[in-house]
């Protein structure tokens, strides 16, 4: 898959750009089925413990995971999620890395666009998260879930990370699993916006967000079909509408830079997923990559509490 000059300037000039198509409905329906079965195994725990009155099994992935979110006043975020969280982490921290996950974050159509935006030594971010948005008035229900799966905040990804990384050229890659609609929450950007450097980030509602006063420029709503992908420059501000839908919001946040680059999260194993100079060093190993990610969460429980994982405090004048 090729980005032609006009689409690389096009990213460079607005901040962002779409890409249609750049996974196959063969690749998305994989995605889904490691979810349904996954679900599967959730809520029959949950049925179980007496935690939710059924096991929905009658209804469809959306519908049953929207369903058991209401029902259950548990987190159940994190069961879903790609990585660990940035607190509270123990050794029986839940996340999902499944052999689909792998071979997602490991996509070729995926890294051929990004080695031609930061070139072919490649690795995978640490910073990777699963967002399955219900509609708000069922996210609403559950007071204890996570921030991730309600509506999110005007943001950078470089503001949400720590200073060590400011200079390195991530690219985040917003992958649709579900279409992307005004009514479902879709992305929304303010173009332009990475010309500017970082704004200050104030906390919000479990989140890190940008002040209504700093956000310059026109937001402009990005509804993309199923298999397509939104890249955002690191700086780029960006945040989600609310679900307004009778469904979910399903994507994938997946997050690339040069190999050797900091990535703002040490403490968690990044994944090298290309290199034309050596590529000896690509790791192809499936239960390598998940063991290393057992190995930090055993470490970060042992070690207690965890260092920041931004930059902020919010007693910067403009969070007042």
């Amino acid at each position: 898959m090729q980005i032609t000059q006009s689409l690389r300037d096009t990213f460079m000039t607005q901040g962002y750009l779409v890409i249609d198509n750049l996974l196959s409905a063969d690749e998305i329906q994989a995605l889904v089925d490691d979810y349904v079965q996954l679900l599967d195994r959730i809520a029959l725990q949950l049925y179980q413990e007496r935690k939710i009155p059924s096991l929905f099994s009658d209804l469809p992935f959306d519908k049953r995971l929207g369903t058991i979110l209401s029902q259950s006043q548990e987190n159940l975020f994190r069961y879903f999620d790609i990585a660990l969280p940035n607190e509270d982490i123990t050794e029986q921290t839940p996340f999902h890395l499944s052999p689909a996950i792998f071979n997602m974050i490991k996509n070729e159509r995926i890294l051929d666009i990004i080695e031609q935006l930061i070139g072919g030594e490649i690795l995978a971010s640490p910073i990777q998260h699963v967002r399955i948005k219900p509609p708000q008035q069922t996210a609403e229900r559950n007071p204890n879930q996570s921030s991730l799966v309600k509506q999110t905040g005007w943001h950078q990804d470089q503001g949400v990370s720590r200073e060590e990384a400011d200079d390195t050229e991530t690219i985040t890659v917003w992958l649709a699993v579900t279409d992307a609609t005004i009514d479902n929450g879709c992305l929304q950007v303010i173009p332009y916006s990475h010309r500017y450097g970082i704004a200050t980030h104030c906390p919000s509602n479990e989140q890190m967000t940008i002040p209504e006063k700093l956000l310059d420029g026109t937001p402009r709503p990005i509804s993309i079909k199923a298999g397509s992908a939104l890249l955002l420059h690191r700086l780029t501000k960006h945040a989600s509408l609310p679900n307004i839908s009778d469904s979910i919001r399903w994507s994938f946040d997946l997050r690339y830079q040069p190999i050797g680059q900091a990535t703002g999260r040490d403490e968690l194993p990044s994944l090298i997923v290309r290199s034309r100079s050596q590529p000896e060093l690509v790791q192809d190993d499936y239960d390598a990559w998940v063991t290393s990610w057992q190995d930090a969460r055993t470490a970060l429980a042992h070690k207690g509490k965890r260092d920041k994982t931004h930059r902020w405090d919010g007693d910067a004048p403009v969070c007042a």
